[in-house]
C-alpha cells in the first residue's frame, strides 16, 4: 500500500503497530493472527503472593517457619469484532485453535526479552454479539519470568558468573563437565551445595548434570543412582556473582536462564 506525502510516493512498509500489552501466546500473536481481535488491558502480571507458614507464639505475634510463593492468574481483556455471523465463528474458532494447546510460553509486547509459563484456563465473551469484549484467564503455575537462555562455556576447575541481570537465586537449566584425566568421585560445588558422584569418571567422559529434570548422566548413560544422597540437585542455587568449582580440571558448558517476578 502506498502512502502519499505532498504528491510523492512512500514506499517504506511499516508493519501494523502492536498494542501495547498486546499477547504472544505459544509463539502466536492474537492481534495480528485473529482478525478482530484486539488486546485492551492485562492485570495479574506485577504482583505475587506468598503463603506463609508459621506457628503462634505463647506472647504476641507468630513464628516464622517457611514460605512459598504461590501460583498467579493473569487475565488479558480484549475487544472481539466481527461483521456477520460467519466472520463471528470463524474468528473465534481461530481464537479457539491458538489458546488451546496447555503450558505454553507467553509473554507481552511491552517485555518481550522475558516469558512466562501458563495454560488458558478460561476463555469468556461479555455479550453474544458481533462486537463484544472477553477476557483470556491464564493460570501460571511458575510465578517467575524467564529470559533467553544464556550459556557460559571454558576450561578450568572454576566457573564464575557474572550477569547483572540473575538478581533471584536460581538452578541453571543444564550444566556438563568433561574432566581431562580419570578422576574417582567427582565433586561439583557452589557455595554450600554440592553434587557428588560415588564412582569414578574416565578422562574424555561428559558428566550431564540436567537440573530441569533432576537426572545425571555420565557417557551418556544414566547415572542417577551413583550421586550421593546428600546431594543437592534440586536446591544447586546460583546467582551474580557465584562460583561453581569442580574438584578437577576439565572442559564444562553451564546453560541457565534469568528468571524474575
Amino acid at each position: 500500500m502506498y502512502k502519499f506525502r505532498d504528491l510523492s510516493i512512500d514506499r517504506e512498509y511499516i508493519p501494523e503497530e502492536l498494542p501495547v500489552e498486546a499477547l504472544n501466546y505459544g509463539g502466536h500473536w492474537l492481534d495480528r493472527e485473529v482478525p478482530g481481535f484486539q488486546t485492551l488491558v492485562t492485570t495479574g502480571r506485577q504482583t505475587f503472593q506468598r503463603q506463609v507458614n508459621a506457628t503462634s507464639r505463647v506472647g504476641d505475634g507468630d513464628t516464622y517457619l517457611s514460605s512459598r510463593l504461590e501460583s498467579k492468574k493473569i487475565e488479558v481483556m480484549f475487544n472481539f469484532k466481527s461483521d456477520n455471523i460467519g466472520e463471528y465463528n470463524e474468528r473465534l474458532d481461530r481464537l479457539r485453535q491458538l489458546l488451546y494447546q496447555p503450558k505454553q510460553p507467553f509473554y507481552f509486547a511491552d517485555e518481550q526479552e522475558y516469558h512466562y509459563v501458563g495454560t488458558v484456563s478460561e476463555l469468556t465473551l461479555d455479550k453474544n454479539t458481533l462486537n463484544t469484549t472477553g477476557k483470556i484467564t491464564i493460570e501460571v503455575s511458575d510465578p517467575y519470568q524467564y529470559g533467553k537462555e544464556k550459556h557460559l562455556s571454558g576450561v578450568g576447575v572454576n566457573v564464575n558468573i557474572v550477569d547483572n541481570e540473575l538478581k533471584y537465586p536460581q538452578t541453571p537449566k543444564l550444566l556438563v563437565f568433561t574432566p581431562t584425566m580419570t578422576t574417582s568421585n567427582l565433586k561439583i560445588t557452589c557455595g554450600n551445595k554440592k553434587i557428588e558422584l560415588s564412582i569414578g569418571v574416565g578422562a574424555g567422559q561428559p558428566v550431564r548434570v540436567d537440573f530441569d529434570n533432576l537426572n545425571v548422566s555420565i557417557n551418556n548413560v544414566d547415572s542417577l543412582m551413583d550421586v550421593t544422597l546428600d546431594s543437592n540437585l534440586s536446591d544447586f542455587l546460583i546467582v551474580n556473582g557465584s562460583s561453581i568449582g569442580f574438584n578437577t580440571n576439565g572442559n564444562y558448558e553451564l546453560t541457565y536462564e534469568v528468571k524474575k517476578l
